[in-house]
Order: structure tokens, then sequence, then C-alpha cells
């Protein structure tokens, strides 16, 4: 990827900013402030076990949670000029650690929407502040693929881990855990310079597409926001509801438990793939075609759930889930290389995410049936498909770069 590498040499503060320590840090810090919404559909059971709240009722927690990560990334899109992020970075861990504390001493339902709003917050400041550093690194692509694969393994951790905590601590040790996870970005987030040099952010700006076509690529970089947001709709509508979808046709918590993890153990060959296939076919192409695969499991879904279908439709969610999440990034960053729209997918994620488990239980409040709540999921990822094919296509007219010949995933820094 052509990106702010080039500076680096004259740069000795850019070194630091570009360095193991710091994008190590960075990483740490994303799955840290990710960690509630990778074990969310267990969490959810079982506080809906522990606390008799209903399937509506966890599906808001969810959506209070997902909404505080959502306003998190705002307040970093706001503050972002003062490039100070790893001061917002710190300030958002301790209050997502905070938030973990208080949860603790809650059992209402009005009170858990409360505490886990403002720690949802406090976890999109550090993980929108850890993904805009990642974007403004001179190997971005490779970065963000490194951090998938990262966030996969700690995504099959906690899915292994979640019930054996639930049934030795309850609840309370699931935060408690939730809580620890932000030591290690507390203390690596030092090795993160202070403030951006505005060097970098200059050369990488200057080196966006869209400094060659303004209007339009920002049109597109608006775009694939949207696209993002409809994804995660999809995704987190049935994400949250996992874990009751598998109850509802008679799978055991544990047979659940084992399920997710091992189906998105196996996505770790998503990044891979991924990069195998836009080194062949572009970066657009294999993107729209996973896209459509996920369409496919989400229509089957629809038309009836049973164990067969439930258990190889999950491990096909999380394969391509792997692969949209890494073309994702790697698409947008291509598009805007000074990283100024790259800051707000966290943003994008944080609507879908809130909105998905949201929709979906207020449908169930409406005596809808899981599959007829999916049919509506599948509604918002032919979305998200018909906005990428746009994208593709305007890419096609006036950057065929980007389009086809040089996909973003793929491509090194500039010699």
């Amino acid at each position: 990827m052509t990106a702010i590498r080039g500076s680096a040499a004259s740069d000795p503060e850019h070194v630091r900013w570009d360095g193991t320590g710091a994008i190590t840090a960075c990483i740490a810090a994303s799955v840290a402030a990710y960690g509630v919404y990778l074990g969310l559909p267990l969490i959810l059971g079982a506080l809906a076990d522990t606390f008799k709240f209903d399937n509506r009722q966890i599906g808001w927690i969810g959506s209070a949670e997902n909404l505080g990560l959502l306003l998190g990334a705002v307040g970093v899109s706001l503050l972002a000029k003062t490039r100070r992020f790893r001061r917002i970075a710190l300030a958002g861990a301790a209050i997502a650690v905070t938030g973990d504390a208080l949860t603790l001493l809650v059992s209402s339902f009005p009170a858990f929407c409360g505490i886990r709003l403002v720690t949802g917050f406090g976890s999109g400041l550090c993980y929108s502040s850890a993904i805009a550093c990642l974007s403004m690194t001179g190997r971005s692509a490779r970065n963000f693929s490194i951090f998938i694969v990262i966030l996969v393994i700690a995504n099959s951790l906690e899915l292994w881990l979640i019930p054996g905590i639930v049934s030795r601590w309850g609840v309370p040790g699931v935060y408690t855990v939730l809580g620890a996870l932000f030591i290690a970005p507390a203390v690596l987030l030092w090795f993160i310079p202070g403030t951006l040099p505005s060097s970098a952010a200059g050369s990488a700006r200057a080196r966006a597409p869209a400094a060659r076509h303004p209007a339009t690529f920002v049109r597109l970089a608006w775009a694939c926001l949207s696209a993002i947001v409809l994804f995660n709709i999809a995704a987190s509508a049935f994400w949250a509801y996992s874990e009751r979808i598998g109850t509802s046709i008679g799978l055991s918590e544990t047979a659940i438990a084992n399920t997710l993890t091992l189906c998105n153990l196996f996505s770790l060959t998503g990044s891979v793939l991924a990069y195998w296939l836009s080194r062949r076919w572009g970066q657009h192409r294999p993107q729209l075609g996973a896209i459509a695969v996920m369409i496919c499991v989400y229509a089957v879904w629809a038309l009836g759930l049973t164990t067969l279908r439930y258990i190889v439709g999950v491990l096909l969610f999380f394969e391509v889930w792997s692969m949209a999440s890494v073309y994702q990034l790697s698409t947008l960053t291509g598009i805007d290389r000074a990283g100024r729209y790259v800051a707000l997918v966290p943003a994008a994620q944080g609507i879908g995410q809130s909105a998905g488990p949201f929709i979906a239980g207020l449908l169930l409040g409406w005596q809808l049936t899981f599959p007829q709540i999916l049919l509506a999921v599948t509604l918002f990822a032919v979305g998200c498909l018909a906005i990428y094919s746009a994208v593709y296509a305007t890419l096609r007219r006036t950057d065929a770069e980007l389009a086809d010949g040089a996909p973003t995933i793929a491509r090194g820094p500039a010699r």
C-alpha cells in the first residue's frame, strides 16, 4: 500500500509511531475494548439465566453496550484533530474498567442498560483510537490483517472460556475478566507517542486518491461506511441471539459454545483466504462474493432452522465475517489513505452493532420467530451488497488501479 512509510526515514518520531511496540499496543487495546462484543451471545445468555431477563431485554442490553461503542467512536472523531490518541485510549480504558466494576453491583434491567452504555463509551474511545492509529501506519493493510487474525483467536478463547467462568464465578466473573483485559493495553499504550506527527498525516493525505477526485472519493468513503453499518446490523442481529437460536432448536449450551468456538477458530483461514483471493481477482470481486455467501446463509436460516443448517451456517458466517472485516478496512484505507474516514469505521460498526440487537429484540417483542427475524437480516445484507457493488462500479470508472489492478490488501509499502 502506498502510504506514509516514505517519510519514516526522515522522521524519527514516525518510526516510533509505526514501530512494533506501537502496533502491538494498538492491537491489544482494540482486542480488549472489543472484548465484550466478542463474547456477547454467551454473556447475554448468562444474563438471561441469572437475572431472568427476557429475550427483548437482553437484546436491548447488547444495544446499549454497542451504542456506547458508537458514542465513543464519535468522540474520537471529534477529538482527532488533537492527535492525542494515547490519552484518549487511556481515558477510554479507565472508563471501561470502572464500568465493569460497577456492573458487579447491579442486577436490575435499567441499571444494566445505563452502566453498560457508559462502559461501551469507554471501550469505544479506546477501540476507535487504536484503529485510527493503525490506519496511519505505513503497512496498514497488513496490520489490519494481523489485527483480524488476533481478534479471531481472542474471540475463540472467549467463547471457550466464558461457560466455565459463568459456571464457577457467575456473571460477576465474566465482567471481572473483561475489566482485566485492559491491563495489558494500559501498559503497552505508552509505546505510542503522545501526539501523532503532523508530517505523517500530511504525507498520507497528499498520496490519498481523494486528492485526485475529491468529491467522488468522499462519496465513496461515506458509501463504504454506510455498507459497514448495514453489514453489522445483519451480523450483530444474529450474533447477539446466536445462543438463543441454538437453544430454540434443542442444542445444549455446551454444544452451542463448542460450535461457536470451533467455527470461529476455523475462520482464522478467512484472513489468509481474503489475501489469496485478492492477489488473483483484486480486492472488490472477492468482497462482493463473500457478502453474497453471507446472504445465502441468512436466507437458508430464514427458510427453516435445523441442527445441520445451524452448524454449517455458523461455520460459513464466521469465515465470511473474517474475510469481510479485512476487506472493509482495506477498501476504505485504499480510498482514504489519510485515515480520516477509516477513523469512523468503529462508529459505523457501533451503529450497526447497536441497531442489530435492538431491531431483533423489537421484532421478538412483536412475537416474530427467529426465522422471520433472519429474513429481515437478509434484507440488510442485500443492501450492503448493493452499496459495495456501486462502489466497485464507480472505482472501475474513476480509478482502475484501486478497482482491480492493485488491491490494497495485497500491496506492500512503497519502495
